[in-house]
């Protein structure tokens, strides 16, 4: 089996449960460090991709050298309709590969939301046996449109654009990523997006604290489906 390729775009935002995923299925796999210079792979040595996200916006990716090289990548990927999953900044750039715009998101989302699966995700292969709502853990400021030709797959009521599958390409905006221990460090990193909605370390911590067990399950079920 050729290894599944997680590309990291950002030091603080690992891989979590991702990679904890796949090490318990024996599943070979790879991290490439994209924002430390390390080379991406050819498409065709893969088998499957995800791309994690970045607090950079994609809205001005090419300013960005390591962007522009997974821009490339990405669209190397699609064209070779390789199963490709990008969570948040990584989905917004998959939008754009796409030909889709990103746009300022109506509100920005932080912390945990409830999305709601489409009618065609209820047949989609990524949210099989997933019920129709789901809570997920949310942290962007951006959010993608939909590429023609794709699927919508599901929506929230605060930002409507929540995930899409074009092909075996699908880009989620929420984190299926973060360990609890991570969250804390996120929230002192991005302190200053925290107080600018009027948040708190505390309140965001404790909320996924209660939801950690629930989180880890949607991960795997969602890596699961994806790999399926």
């Amino acid at each position: 089996m050729k290894p599944v390729c997680i590309i990291q775009n950002c030091a603080l935002e690992s891989a979590g449960h991702l990679a904890d995923y796949l090490k318990e299925k024996s599943i070979p796999y790879n991290v490439v460090r994209n924002h430390d210079g390390e080379t991406l792979p050819d498409v065709a040595d893969l088998e499957a991709a995800v791309v994690l996200g970045t607090p950079i916006s994609v809205l001005g990716y090419q300013q960005h050298d390591y962007l522009k090289r997974l821009f490339a990548f990405m669209a190397a990927a699609a064209r070779r309709d390789l199963p490709l999953l990008s969570i948040c900044g990584g989905g917004q750039l998959l939008a754009r590969v796409l030909g889709a715009d990103v746009v300022k998101s109506p509100v920005r989302e932080i912390g945990l939301y409830t999305v709601t699966l489409t009618d065609e995700a209820v047949k989609d292969r990524l949210f099989g046996g997933l019920p129709g709502e789901i809570e997920v853990f949310q942290w962007h400021a951006d959010a993608f449109q939909i590429p023609f030709g794709a699927t919508l797959l599901a929506t929230g009521e605060t930002c409507r654009n929540q995930a899409f599958r074009k092909g075996n390409a699908v880009a989620v905006l929420f984190h299926i990523e973060p360990r609890a221990d991570e969250v804390p460090l996120w929230c002192d990193e991005y302190v200053a997006e925290l107080e600018e909605e009027g948040l708190t370390k505390q309140a965001i911590v404790t909320a996924y604290n209660m939801k950690e067990n629930q989180m880890r399950q949607l991960s795997y079920g969602l890596m699961q489906n994806f790999l399926g």
